[in-house]
């Protein structure tokens, strides 16, 4: 009984070692971002501003055969502006931007945003 609970035990810990952390987003200012570009790089950050120079491009997988929507735009915050990009399936109803929304974004921080998840306001 004692080995079957081992074994157990070691399955869930292997298991919970395979599940991502969900990674907290930092609302930041564009601005701190500009000013401090090391100390975000690669972190998820969330911003907060209004959208313009909005552009949408498709894409077809040459395997998958699935149309991918690639949201380019520019985020203002009042401190500045930042270039961000949201990919995602269009099959899947991804959120649809245009210039004059006010959104909070969420993406990792390489110089621009690489949106993972976007919220109208």
């Amino acid at each position: 009984m004692n080995k079957i609970i081992q074994t157990i035990g070691l399955a869930l810990m292997t298991v919970l070692c395979l599940v991502p952390v969900a990674q907290a987003a930092d609302p930041v200012t564009i601005s701190s971002l500009q000013a401090y570009p090391e100390a975000y790089k690669m972190k998820v950050v969330q911003v907060t501003g209004m959208v313009s120079g909005y552009q949408m491009h498709h894409f077809i997988g040459t395997s998958s055969k699935l149309e991918k929507c690639v949201q380019n735009f520019l985020v203002d915050d009042g401190s500045g502006m930042i270039e961000a990009s949201y990919a995602a399936l269009c099959q899947m109803g991804p959120v649809l931007l245009k210039d004059g929304d006010q959104v909070t974004v969420e993406g990792h921080y390489l110089g621009t945003l690489d949106v993972k998840a976007v919220r109208k306001n």
